[in-house]
């Protein structure tokens, strides 16, 4: 689950500005090539949607990243001095001064990376949302679709009908006749189907032709399936504002594109301007009662100007080496966005790496037989009932060592009684063993009382589980230490530590202090 948090984290982060380059690329293609067919224009609009899905997951896939192992090799370990057990207390008063330090700067980013499950479960929310709009406007299709009745043409109508389909090259199509739209549109549900509008049987044949001969022209391109899809795969950056630029610059391309088809069937653009412009008038009265859908109609997009200019206005070509230049630019523009993402793009090793601190948390510091081998701190992203947790993470493919996140203390307030050390602990990959641990000391006899959970060993991959250490701490006690502990290659949280007195009911879970004897034995080594 973290794995697919971080993936979708790193997605959406370098969604928030390849987007805008790619549709600032894809712009100024279009603009430059100002005598470029609609149909051209749209396609420049579509790879610029399948390059703003492409493009963010780059990084993901990448085979090296230069930032996060270089911020990894640069956080220098804080190392305590080795021990033979784990939790040894220095007496330097300046080295546990300096290992449990913790500064408020933390920088910018790790004051974000705190949100970041808030800011995973937004990210969810949109493409949900953007999901179950699709949802509700295809069910809305579909109600459409049934409160329809089979088109029965007047005989000039069906002769312009078919000539139509002709024109187009298109089999038989269903035709269907509603009350509900204002005017004539066109689905694919399950099947090529135009429906025309009540209001239309009171126009006269260009008009209609004009209307077939666009609806004609949506299901040649298939305009209402790439449709669908665009909608379904942008629901993965329906958060971000540049992508309903880019839609709505799909939209007004793909009604320019059939203009430039049905203009061609209908053998003059000035003819199908005029005659567009009639229908327009005569249905605008009944304009605003068509509920939400996927249904693509002569009028989409409110830009019958727009059509209007593009149908009317004379073209003029574009020098060649203007043409070149601007081909240039623009696959210069796209190529840069893609090497720019897998260069300095986030990888999901570093949406969850920037998630954490590299440094002990405050009171506690990093200790064990190899503490260069491995890097601790909080990890904000892996929770437990909403609190971070610490971690330990190997830092080398091999390791034969250990590494520990610790913290030492006085025993003078815990003396004669009995401590448990409780703390839900998660495991990665953990070759060797892992534990929570807690020792007490007596002046320099270190481990008079002393349990690592070595004969309960964490191992492998673990979810979330509870580990209790208890002991008794003697009379004559000098110090405690406990924490974490990872032997080996993995990774391990601790989350959620408590430390207590408990009742001599509880049962102690390590070895009892060791009995020293008043003369010397087995001196002979016979036993």
């Amino acid at each position: 689950m973290n794995s697919l948090v971080n993936f979708v984290l790193a997605f959406a982060i370098n969604a928030l500005w390849v987007l805008p380059l790619l549709a600032l690329a894809a712009e100024v293609t279009a603009r430059v090539h100002r005598d470029l067919r609609a149909c051209n224009v749209y396609r420049i609009w579509l790879a610029c949607f399948v390059l703003a899905l492409a493009i963010p997951v780059l990084p993901c896939f990448a085979p090296f990243h230069l930032g996060v192992r270089s911020a990894g090799a640069a956080a220098q370990p804080m190392v305590a001095p080795s021990i033979a057990q784990p939790g040894v207390h220095s007496d330097n008063p300046q080295i546990l001064s300096r290992l449990g330090a913790v500064t408020s700067a933390t920088g910018l980013l790790m004051h974000l990376s705190a949100l970041f499950p808030t800011l995973f479960f937004i990210y969810l929310a949109s493409v949900l949302f953007a999901w179950l709009r699709l949802t509700w406007g295809l069910w809305q299709t579909s109600r459409l679709l049934h409160k329809t009745v089979a088109a029965v043409l007047p005989p000039e109508w069906e002769k312009r009908w078919q000539s139509s389909l002709s024109a187009f090259g298109q089999k038989p199509i269903r035709l269907l006749l509603s009350t509900k739209i204002p005017s004539p549109a066109t689905v694919n549900w399950p099947r090529p189907t135009v429906i025309l509008p009540a209001e239309l049987l009171d126009v006269d044949g260009a008009q209609v032709t004009a209307a077939f001969c666009h609806e004609l022209a949506h299901v040649r391109r298939r305009d209402f399936a790439v449709n669908l899809l665009c909608e379904f795969f942008g629901a993965l950056i329906f958060f971000h504002p540049a992508w309903h630029w880019v839609r709505a610059k799909l939209a007004r391309t793909r009604e320019l594109a059939c203009d430039d088809l049905a203009a061609e069937a209908m053998s003059g653009r000035q003819i199908y301007a005029q005659n567009l412009l009639r229908l327009a008038k005569k249905l605008q009265a009944s304009a605003g009662t068509q509920p939400q859908s996927y249904a693509l109609g002569i009028f989409e997009g409110e830009m019958l100007e727009q059509r209007i200019m593009n149908l009317t206005e004379k073209r003029t070509q574009s020098p060649r080496m203007r043409k070149w230049l601007a081909a240039i630019a623009g696959t210069s523009m796209l190529l840069g966005s893609g090497m720019a993402a897998v260069s300095f793009g986030m990888t999901p090793l570093a949406a969850e790496a920037s998630s954490r601190t590299d440094r002990a948390p405050a009171g506690w510091f990093k200790a064990g037989s190899k503490p260069q081998s491995y890097r601790t701190g909080v990890d904000h992203a892996v929770r437990h009932d909403g609190q971070p947790s610490a971690y330990v993470q190997s830092v080398e493919p091999v390791s034969n060592g250990f590494g520990t996140l610790m913290q030492s203390l006085s025993a003078a307030k815990y003396a004669g009684k009995r401590i448990r050390l409780r703390a839900w602990v998660k495991a990665q990959d953990v070759a060797d063993w892992a534990g929570v641990w807690m020792r007490v000391d007596k002046g320099e006899n270190m481990g008079v009382a002393f349990d690592n959970m070595e004969n309960r060993p964490i191992k492998g991959t673990q979810s979330w589980k509870r580990c209790d250490v208890v002991l008794n701490v003697p009379d004559d006690a000098t110090g405690i230490s406990f924490g974490i502990l990872l032997s080996g290659t993995g990774e391990v949280w601790i989350s959620q530590a408590t430390f207590e007195e408990v009742d001599k009911n509880v049962a102690v879970t390590g070895s009892k202090p060791s009995h020293v004897s008043d003369t010397p034995v087995n001196l002979s080594f016979t036993q």
